[in-house]
């Protein structure tokens, strides 16, 4: 998987076009459109993560896409409600395959290609990092919870919400712990690299093993062609 093009791809070529195919899913087109356009994502998501990966993404947000699948045909019909759907698939999708495809200190250097400031590209790749971290510190705490349940320990009905809820809340008080016992060590490593005391420095700028020309001429200007052709064309 990690000899993939995506992997291998210019991350500034990669932000752009996140940006464009993003922008393209909030175009008013039709649904069926809409679903064209989510085939090249699909597509790259299989060859570069694999079916079972890819797809476990949207567990994530499959309570949202049922809860717009329920409610929004009373209000804007099916068709809306498709396209909605198709969205929030599309735009999740996009936003996970550039994160799991980008380096973070080459994510960094990209927003400070494009003139954002230091101190915020840090901030913004740091939130980022830390996202899937809390997720892992979740999963392996809930994963030691359950192991001092016993026999005895009364079982939670899945509807049961409010039971549910009380079980989660010692699991998160162990995530919040162990995030403020992550800060220290977030605080020393930035010291170590000198952040906030002198102009910052790149140690290893972004290495394209491909020519920026060729990725421009063999997926970014047909994908972008395609974007263009579906949307001005869509009447």
């Amino acid at each position: 998987m990690r000899k993939s093009f995506l992997y291998k791809a210019d991350p500034r070529l990669k932000l752009i076009l996140m940006l464009i195919y993003t922008a393209a899913f909030f175009c008013p087109i039709s649904a069926i459109r809409y679903g064209l356009l989510l085939v090249p994502v699909v597509a790259a998501g299989f060859i570069t993560c694999g079916w079972k990966p890819f797809l476990s993404v949207f567990k994530l947000i499959l309570p949202l896409l049922i809860l717009t699948a329920l409610v929004t045909p009373f209000f804007s019909g099916i068709h809306e409600t498709v396209r909605i759907i198709l969205r929030f698939i599309g735009i999740t999708a996009l936003f996970f395959l550039y994160f799991k495809t980008t380096d973070p200190d080459e994510f960094i250097q990209t927003l400070r290609f494009f003139g954002m400031p230091y101190r915020l590209a840090l901030v913004i790749s740091i939130s980022t990092s830390y996202i899937p971290l809390l997720l892992d510190t979740y999963h392996d705490a809930e994963a030691a919870h359950k192991l001092r349940y016993t026999e005895s320990c009364p079982a939670v009905s899945r509807w049961n919400f409010i039971a549910r809820f009380r079980s989660i809340l010692p699991v998160l008080a162990s995530v919040l712990i162990q995030a403020i016992k992550n800060i220290p060590i977030l605080a020393m490593a930035l010291e170590i690299r000198g952040v906030g005391k002198a102009k910052p420095t790149v140690f290893r700028p972004i290495q394209c093993k491909t020519p920026l020309y060729k990725q421009f001429l063999l997926y970014f200007i047909p994908i972008v062609a395609i974007i263009i052709i579906l949307v001005i064309y869509a009447a």
